[in-house]
């Protein structure tokens, strides 16, 4: 007896589920904003990357990924240290790469000339809990936008992120 899978489903076998949100502008120097909310438990992150939809201003503008759980002490940086992407131009790729302390990533920005893929393959596979996924900034305006892009496996029951 053959089973048939549905093409949309070969993405939840491997990565599990992608939530994505478009055109997200950093918000201001010092400041966090909320990238994603997880809510009903713990989920385990498999992908998490972006592509700046619209360019970014300046030069020297940096951002890190973070986390705020419901329970627990929020921080600006544990899932990606900080990575310049200021000038950055429309199809830049930014993804959570592997660090060398191994307790938090960094964020790799790559180039919208190269091959998306290869930013992605190496991703580390991290845990979050309830509560939220944040981007912090390091210059006091950031202008343009990046199209975000996560997925994740639910760890706990009823577990999501939107």
């Amino acid at each position: 007896m053959s089973v048939y899978i549905p093409p949309n489903s070969v993405g939840v076998f491997n990565r599990g589920f992608l939530v994505k949100k478009a055109a997200q502008t950093p918000p201001n120097s010092g400041s966090s904003s909320t990238l994603y909310t997880v809510a009903g438990g713990a989920v385990l992150i498999t992908g998490l990357y972006g592509r700046v939809s619209t360019v970014i201003n300046g030069t020297t503008g940096a951002i890190a990924l973070g986390t705020a759980p419901t329970v627990g002490t929020a921080n600006t940086t544990g899932i990606a240290t900080a990575g310049v992407i200021g000038g950055a131009e429309v199809g830049t790729y930014v993804a959570v790469g592997v660090a060398s302390s191994g307790l938090a990533g960094a964020l790799v920005v790559g180039s919208s000339k190269q091959a998306g893929a290869s930013l992605f393959l190496g991703q580390p596979a991290f845990t979050a809990f309830t509560g939220t996924i944040t981007i912090t900034t390091s210059v006091a305006t950031m202008t343009g936008a990046i199209d975000w892009y996560l997925t994740y496996v639910p760890v706990d029951t009823g577990s999501t992120v939107s």
